[in-house]
Protein backbone atom coordinates (compact mmCIF):
# COMPACT_ATOMS: atom_id res chain seq x y z
CA UNK A 1 0.00 0.00 0.00
CA UNK A 2 1.21 3.50 -0.80
CA UNK A 3 0.12 6.61 1.10
CA UNK A 4 0.86 10.31 0.98
CA UNK A 5 1.77 12.62 3.86
CA UNK A 6 1.00 16.31 3.34
CA UNK A 7 3.26 18.29 5.69
CA UNK A 8 4.15 21.87 6.52
CA UNK A 9 7.93 21.58 6.01
CA UNK A 10 10.87 19.23 6.42
CA UNK A 11 12.04 21.23 9.44
CA UNK A 12 8.75 21.46 11.34
CA UNK A 13 9.09 19.24 14.44
CA UNK A 14 5.66 17.63 14.16
CA UNK A 15 6.20 16.92 10.45
CA UNK A 16 9.51 15.24 11.18
CA UNK A 17 8.35 13.28 14.25
CA UNK A 18 4.92 12.18 13.03
CA UNK A 19 5.62 11.70 9.31
CA UNK A 20 9.21 11.74 8.05
CA UNK A 21 10.72 9.62 10.85
CA UNK A 22 7.99 7.00 10.46
CA UNK A 23 8.60 6.24 6.79
CA UNK A 24 11.37 3.59 7.17
CA UNK A 25 9.42 1.74 9.87
CA UNK A 26 6.17 1.92 7.91
CA UNK A 27 7.94 0.30 4.97
CA UNK A 28 8.86 -2.68 7.17
CA UNK A 29 5.14 -3.05 7.88
CA UNK A 30 3.93 -3.02 4.28
CA UNK A 31 3.35 0.71 3.79
CA UNK A 32 5.23 2.87 1.28
CA UNK A 33 4.87 6.56 2.00
CA UNK A 34 5.56 9.68 -0.03
CA UNK A 35 6.01 13.15 1.42
CA UNK A 36 4.80 16.39 -0.13
CA UNK A 37 5.27 19.84 1.40
CA UNK A 38 2.15 21.99 1.15
CA UNK A 39 3.04 24.88 -1.20
CA UNK A 40 2.20 28.46 -0.32
CA UNK A 41 0.11 29.32 -3.36
CA UNK A 42 -3.50 28.25 -3.80
CA UNK A 43 -3.03 27.05 -7.40
CA UNK A 44 -0.04 24.89 -6.49
CA UNK A 45 -2.00 23.38 -3.62
CA UNK A 46 -4.89 22.55 -5.95
CA UNK A 47 -2.52 20.80 -8.37
CA UNK A 48 -1.04 18.83 -5.48
CA UNK A 49 -4.49 17.82 -4.22
CA UNK A 50 -5.40 16.51 -7.69
CA UNK A 51 -2.19 14.50 -7.73
CA UNK A 52 -3.11 13.06 -4.33
CA UNK A 53 -6.12 11.31 -5.87
CA UNK A 54 -3.86 8.45 -6.99
CA UNK A 55 -3.21 7.38 -3.38
CA UNK A 56 -5.62 5.15 -1.44
CA UNK A 57 -5.07 7.31 1.66
CA UNK A 58 -3.72 10.80 2.36
CA UNK A 59 -2.58 12.01 5.80
CA UNK A 60 -2.84 15.76 6.28
CA UNK A 61 -0.43 16.52 9.11
CA UNK A 62 -1.61 19.27 11.44
CA UNK A 63 -2.41 21.91 8.80
CA UNK A 64 -5.78 23.67 9.05
CA UNK A 65 -6.78 24.59 5.51
CA UNK A 66 -9.24 27.28 4.50
CA UNK A 67 -12.74 26.35 3.38
CA UNK A 68 -12.04 26.15 -0.37
CA UNK A 69 -8.75 24.27 -0.02
CA UNK A 70 -10.28 21.68 2.30
CA UNK A 71 -13.26 21.25 0.00
CA UNK A 72 -10.98 20.59 -3.00
CA UNK A 73 -8.77 18.21 -1.04
CA UNK A 74 -11.80 16.31 0.27
CA UNK A 75 -13.19 15.96 -3.24
CA UNK A 76 -9.86 14.85 -4.67
CA UNK A 77 -8.67 12.14 -2.27
CA UNK A 78 -10.03 8.66 -1.64
CA UNK A 79 -9.54 8.56 2.14
CA UNK A 80 -8.51 11.60 4.17
CA UNK A 81 -6.82 11.28 7.56
CA UNK A 82 -6.06 14.30 9.71
CA UNK A 83 -3.17 13.91 12.17
CA UNK A 84 -2.42 16.44 14.92
CA UNK A 85 -0.33 16.71 18.07
CA UNK A 86 -1.23 20.12 19.53
CA UNK A 87 -4.34 21.98 20.67
CA UNK A 88 -4.42 23.77 17.32
CA UNK A 89 -8.04 24.78 17.92
CA UNK A 90 -6.74 27.23 20.57
CA UNK A 91 -4.47 30.25 20.31
CA UNK A 92 -1.02 29.60 21.78
CA UNK A 93 -1.07 32.11 24.65
CA UNK A 94 0.74 30.04 27.28
CA UNK A 95 1.33 30.73 30.14
CA UNK A 96 -1.46 33.35 30.32
CA UNK A 97 -3.93 32.79 33.15
CA UNK A 98 -6.76 34.45 31.19
CA UNK A 99 -8.85 31.85 29.37
CA UNK A 100 -10.07 34.38 26.83
CA UNK A 101 -6.51 34.71 25.53
CA UNK A 102 -6.75 31.16 24.15
CA UNK A 103 -9.99 31.65 22.26
CA UNK A 104 -9.73 31.77 18.48
CA UNK A 105 -13.03 31.42 16.66
CA UNK A 106 -11.18 31.07 13.35
CA UNK A 107 -9.07 28.15 14.62
CA UNK A 108 -12.09 26.49 16.21
CA UNK A 109 -14.11 26.82 13.02
CA UNK A 110 -11.30 25.43 10.85
CA UNK A 111 -10.68 22.55 13.22
CA UNK A 112 -14.36 21.59 13.39
CA UNK A 113 -14.60 21.72 9.61
CA UNK A 114 -11.50 19.51 9.31
CA UNK A 115 -12.88 16.94 11.74
CA UNK A 116 -16.19 16.75 9.88
CA UNK A 117 -14.53 16.52 6.45
CA UNK A 118 -11.98 13.84 7.37
CA UNK A 119 -12.61 10.11 7.11
CA UNK A 120 -10.49 9.53 10.18
CA UNK A 121 -8.57 11.46 12.86
CA UNK A 122 -5.28 10.56 14.53
CA UNK A 123 -4.56 12.41 17.77
CA UNK A 124 -1.32 12.36 19.75
CA UNK A 125 -3.04 11.96 23.13
CA UNK A 126 -6.37 11.49 24.88
CA UNK A 127 -6.86 15.22 25.54
CA UNK A 128 -6.78 15.96 21.82
CA UNK A 129 -8.93 12.92 21.05
CA UNK A 130 -11.50 14.23 23.51
CA UNK A 131 -11.81 17.43 21.49
CA UNK A 132 -12.59 15.38 18.38
CA UNK A 133 -15.28 13.50 20.30
CA UNK A 134 -16.90 16.81 21.31
CA UNK A 135 -17.40 17.53 17.63
CA UNK A 136 -18.25 14.05 16.32
CA UNK A 137 -18.78 11.07 18.61
CA UNK A 138 -18.84 8.56 15.75
CA UNK A 139 -15.87 9.68 13.69
CA UNK A 140 -13.16 6.96 13.36
CA UNK A 141 -10.38 8.04 15.72
CA UNK A 142 -7.03 6.63 16.84
CA UNK A 143 -4.69 7.85 19.57
CA UNK A 144 -1.08 7.46 18.41
CA UNK A 145 1.55 9.24 20.52
CA UNK A 146 4.56 11.03 19.11
CA UNK A 147 7.30 8.43 19.39
CA UNK A 148 11.04 8.01 19.78
CA UNK A 149 13.47 6.09 17.59
CA UNK A 150 15.13 4.04 20.32
CA UNK A 151 17.48 2.16 17.98
CA UNK A 152 21.14 3.04 18.66
CA UNK A 153 19.98 5.79 20.98
CA UNK A 154 22.64 7.20 23.37
CA UNK A 155 21.40 6.35 26.86
CA UNK A 156 22.38 7.23 30.40
CA UNK A 157 24.13 4.45 32.31
CA UNK A 158 25.84 6.37 35.12
CA UNK A 159 23.62 8.16 37.62
CA UNK A 160 26.42 9.85 39.52
CA UNK A 161 25.78 13.60 39.51
CA UNK A 162 27.97 15.85 37.40
CA UNK A 163 29.86 18.70 39.02
CA UNK A 164 28.17 21.08 38.66
CA UNK A 165 24.85 19.27 38.23
CA UNK A 166 23.36 19.41 34.73
CA UNK A 167 19.65 20.10 34.58
CA UNK A 168 18.55 19.89 30.95
CA UNK A 169 15.75 21.13 28.74
CA UNK A 170 15.22 20.73 25.01
CA UNK A 171 12.66 22.40 22.77
CA UNK A 172 12.01 25.12 20.23
CA UNK A 173 11.88 28.91 20.51
CA UNK A 174 8.08 28.75 20.81
CA UNK A 175 8.35 26.79 24.08
CA UNK A 176 11.16 28.79 25.71
CA UNK A 177 8.41 30.71 27.53
CA UNK A 178 7.96 27.70 29.83
CA UNK A 179 11.52 28.14 31.13
CA UNK A 180 10.74 31.74 32.01
CA UNK A 181 7.57 30.50 33.70
CA UNK A 182 9.53 28.28 36.12
CA UNK A 183 12.52 30.59 36.58
CA UNK A 184 11.55 31.23 40.25
CA UNK A 185 11.52 27.45 40.80
CA UNK A 186 15.01 27.14 39.35
CA UNK A 187 16.17 30.00 41.57
CA UNK A 188 14.91 28.06 44.60
CA UNK A 189 16.92 25.02 43.51
CA UNK A 190 20.04 27.16 43.04
CA UNK A 191 19.85 28.24 46.68
CA UNK A 192 20.58 24.65 47.73
CA UNK A 193 22.53 23.17 44.83
CA UNK A 194 24.94 24.45 42.20
CA UNK A 195 23.76 23.54 38.70
CA UNK A 196 23.94 24.46 35.03
CA UNK A 197 20.74 24.61 33.00
CA UNK A 198 21.64 23.19 29.59
CA UNK A 199 19.20 24.64 27.05
CA UNK A 200 19.21 22.56 23.85
CA UNK A 201 17.19 24.59 21.37
CA UNK A 202 17.22 26.63 18.18
CA UNK A 203 17.39 29.86 20.17
CA UNK A 204 18.83 30.92 23.52
CA UNK A 205 17.03 32.69 26.35
CA UNK A 206 18.36 34.87 29.16
CA UNK A 207 17.25 33.74 32.62
CA UNK A 208 18.61 36.21 35.19
CA UNK A 209 19.85 34.46 38.30
CA UNK A 210 20.23 31.09 36.56
CA UNK A 211 23.55 29.65 35.36
CA UNK A 212 22.71 28.57 31.80
CA UNK A 213 24.50 26.97 28.90
CA UNK A 214 23.08 27.15 25.39
CA UNK A 215 23.59 24.19 23.06
CA UNK A 216 22.44 24.69 19.49
CA UNK A 217 19.87 22.02 18.62
CA UNK A 218 21.03 19.48 16.07
CA UNK A 219 18.93 16.53 14.94
CA UNK A 220 21.79 14.03 15.14
CA UNK A 221 23.44 15.41 18.25
CA UNK A 222 20.37 16.15 20.41
CA UNK A 223 20.16 12.73 22.04
CA UNK A 224 23.82 12.73 23.02
CA UNK A 225 23.23 16.03 24.80
CA UNK A 226 20.12 14.66 26.49
CA UNK A 227 21.98 11.57 27.70
CA UNK A 228 24.39 13.91 29.52
CA UNK A 229 21.60 15.50 31.57
CA UNK A 230 21.51 14.54 35.24
CA UNK A 231 17.87 15.62 35.38
CA UNK A 232 15.49 16.57 32.57
CA UNK A 233 12.66 19.06 32.99
CA UNK A 234 9.41 19.60 31.11
CA UNK A 235 7.61 22.58 32.63
CA UNK A 236 4.16 23.56 31.39
CA UNK A 237 1.58 26.05 32.57
CA UNK A 238 -1.92 24.88 33.47
CA UNK A 239 -3.88 26.20 30.48
CA UNK A 240 -5.99 24.94 27.55
CA UNK A 241 -3.16 25.04 25.01
CA UNK A 242 -0.54 23.36 27.21
CA UNK A 243 -2.97 20.59 28.13
CA UNK A 244 -2.83 19.38 24.53
CA UNK A 245 0.95 18.97 24.48
CA UNK A 246 2.19 15.57 23.30
CA UNK A 247 4.88 15.15 26.04
CA UNK A 248 7.51 14.60 23.34
CA UNK A 249 10.42 16.23 25.15
CA UNK A 250 9.59 14.22 28.28
CA UNK A 251 9.62 11.03 26.19
CA UNK A 252 13.01 12.06 24.80
CA UNK A 253 14.45 12.31 28.30
CA UNK A 254 12.85 9.03 29.33
CA UNK A 255 14.09 7.18 26.25
CA UNK A 256 17.62 8.20 27.20
CA UNK A 257 17.08 6.99 30.78
CA UNK A 258 17.23 10.50 32.22
CA UNK A 259 15.24 10.95 35.47
CA UNK A 260 12.98 13.94 35.03
CA UNK A 261 10.49 16.36 36.54
CA UNK A 262 7.43 17.48 34.61
CA UNK A 263 4.40 19.66 35.21
CA UNK A 264 1.28 17.62 35.99
CA UNK A 265 -0.50 18.86 32.88
CA UNK A 266 -2.27 16.87 30.17
CA UNK A 267 -0.45 13.85 28.75
CA UNK A 268 2.42 14.31 31.23
CA UNK A 269 0.15 12.81 33.89
CA UNK A 270 -0.34 9.67 31.83
CA UNK A 271 3.31 9.23 30.87
CA UNK A 272 4.57 9.79 34.42
CA UNK A 273 2.33 7.19 36.01
CA UNK A 274 2.18 7.46 39.78
CA UNK A 275 5.57 9.25 39.90
CA UNK A 276 7.23 5.97 38.95
CA UNK A 277 8.48 7.05 35.51
CA UNK A 278 8.88 10.77 36.18
CA UNK A 279 8.26 13.06 39.15
CA UNK A 280 5.22 15.27 38.63
CA UNK A 281 4.77 18.80 39.94
CA UNK A 282 1.38 20.45 40.35
CA UNK A 283 2.78 23.95 40.93
CA UNK A 284 5.99 25.94 40.34
CA UNK A 285 6.92 25.56 44.02
CA UNK A 286 6.50 21.79 43.83
CA UNK A 287 8.62 21.80 40.67
CA UNK A 288 11.62 23.01 42.68
CA UNK A 289 11.05 20.53 45.50
CA UNK A 290 10.83 17.62 43.05
CA UNK A 291 14.10 18.63 41.37
CA UNK A 292 15.77 18.84 44.78
CA UNK A 293 14.36 15.43 45.67
CA UNK A 294 16.01 13.88 42.61
CA UNK A 295 19.29 15.68 43.25
CA UNK A 296 19.49 14.40 46.82
CA UNK A 297 18.43 10.79 46.21
CA UNK A 298 20.92 8.77 44.14
CA UNK A 299 18.86 5.57 44.27
CA UNK A 300 15.69 7.34 43.15
CA UNK A 301 17.42 8.85 40.12
CA UNK A 302 18.66 5.46 38.98
CA UNK A 303 15.36 3.71 39.72
CA UNK A 304 13.34 6.21 37.70
CA UNK A 305 15.94 6.34 34.93
CA UNK A 306 15.83 2.59 34.37
CA UNK A 307 12.05 2.34 34.61
CA UNK A 308 11.31 5.20 32.22
CA UNK A 309 13.73 3.82 29.63
CA UNK A 310 11.86 0.49 29.61
CA UNK A 311 8.50 2.25 29.38
CA UNK A 312 9.45 4.15 26.22
CA UNK A 313 10.83 1.01 24.57
CA UNK A 314 7.61 -0.86 25.31
CA UNK A 315 4.98 1.81 24.61
CA UNK A 316 6.40 4.90 22.91
CA UNK A 317 9.00 3.63 20.45
CA UNK A 318 8.94 4.42 16.75
CA UNK A 319 8.67 0.70 16.04
CA UNK A 320 5.48 0.34 18.08
CA UNK A 321 3.93 3.48 16.60
CA UNK A 322 4.65 2.44 13.01
CA UNK A 323 3.08 -0.99 13.61
CA UNK A 324 -0.08 0.61 14.97
CA UNK A 325 -0.36 3.14 12.13
CA UNK A 326 0.39 0.50 9.47
CA UNK A 327 -2.32 -1.74 10.90
CA UNK A 328 -4.84 1.10 10.59
CA UNK A 329 -3.79 1.95 7.04
CA UNK A 330 -3.83 -1.63 5.80
CA UNK A 331 -7.42 -2.02 6.98
CA UNK A 332 -8.36 0.96 4.82
CA UNK A 333 -7.06 -0.80 1.72
CA UNK A 334 -9.11 -3.98 2.33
Amino acid sequence: MKILFLIKSLKTPSSRIRAIDLIPELKKNGIDADIEILPDSFLKRVRLFKKASSYPAVILQKRLLNYMELKILRKSVNFLIFDFDDAIYHRNASPSISLKDYISHTRERKFKRTVLCSDMLIAANNILAGKVREIDEQKPLAVIPSSINTVRLPVKNDYTLSSPIIIGWTGTRSTLRYLEYIRPSLEEVSKKHDFILNIVADKNIELPGINTRFTKWDEKGQFFEISQFDIGIMPLSQDPFSEGKASYKLLQYMAAGVPSVCSAVGMNNEVSGNNEFCLKASSPSEFSSQIIKLIEDDDLREEIGLKCKRLVNEQYSLTQTAKKLAGILLKISL
